[in-house]
């Protein structure tokens, strides 16, 4: 395939606006194509994370006082784990560029307006969640959770396992910022409307909880009030731009 041909970043034609619908194979050549290019971004996000996973590794592992790796290829594999966690952040925006040029095709130019401001908020929100995560609550859940220790019992993490935690955490943060977006969907959609999830803010708040229990990498009760309550402030929020 033609280097132009498959960085051609132009929408597929609209059906709704009187363009030739393309055949079935046509759609799968273009599937190809965009996940093609996806993979290119994150391998190539990836590999200019790599020279500073170290760094970052290092600097994440102050909040633990430390870690430890107890395979050979534990730190080399770790290394590689969070260059491709931090070049698929980095080049994600160009990633949701790919997918959003395949799906363009089949939504009216109303929903595209729609889909592409919900697309930007979507990333910022999940920006300020997994940054809330690592740079505040992890920080303040180590303190916490490390605090249990004594001098005849001393925390001994390894790469692996801090990492995991840190990756999770900030995971489910990313994901519960995603409940404005969520949330004004189903609005849009007349599912829910404001006035309805307002009479029953106790059984949100309830499941929000709940759901933090379920999400939160450790069973302490602070990193589960520290995804909840984040929930509860952003389902308030919310409430204000909906119908």
């Amino acid at each position: 395939m033609p280097i132009p041909a498959l960085l051609d970043s132009r929408p597929e034609p609209d059906s709704s606006a009187g363009d030739p619908v393309l055949p079935l194979s046509d759609h799968l050549i273009e599937l190809r194509r965009r996940l093609i290019i996806c993979l290119a971004y994150a391998a190539l996000g990836s590999a200019l994370c790599y020279h500073w996973s170290g760094k970052l590794l290092g600097w994440l592992a102050r909040n633990a006082g430390g870690v430890v790796f107890t395979l050979p290829a534990e730190a080399f594999l770790v290394r590689i784990k969070a260059a491709v966690c931090a070049g698929l952040v980095l080049f994600l925006p160009l990633i949701l560029h790919q997918v959003w040029l395949f799906v363009a095709r089949a939504l009216s130019p109303g929903l595209r307006r729609l889909a592409a401001v919900l697309a930007a908020v979507s990333y910022l929100l999940c920006l300020v969640g997994a940054s809330l995560a690592v740079f505040v609550v992890v920080p303040a859940a180590m303190r916490f959770l490390l605090a249990f220790g004594s001098d005849d019992i001393r925390p001994l993490m390894t790469l692996s396992g801090y990492l995991g935690f840190v990756t999770s955490l900030a995971l489910s943060f990313a994901g519960v910022f995603q409940l404005p977006i969520v949330l004004v969907l189903l609005n849009r959609l007349g599912i829910v409307t404001r006035q309805g999830l307002r009479r029953r803010w106790r059984y949100i708040y309830l499941f929000a909880f709940i759901v933090a229990g379920i999400l939160s990498p450790s069973p302490d009760v602070f990193s589960q009030l520290a995804l909840a309550v984040p929930a509860i402030i952003i389902f308030e929020l919310t409430l204000l731009v909906l119908r």
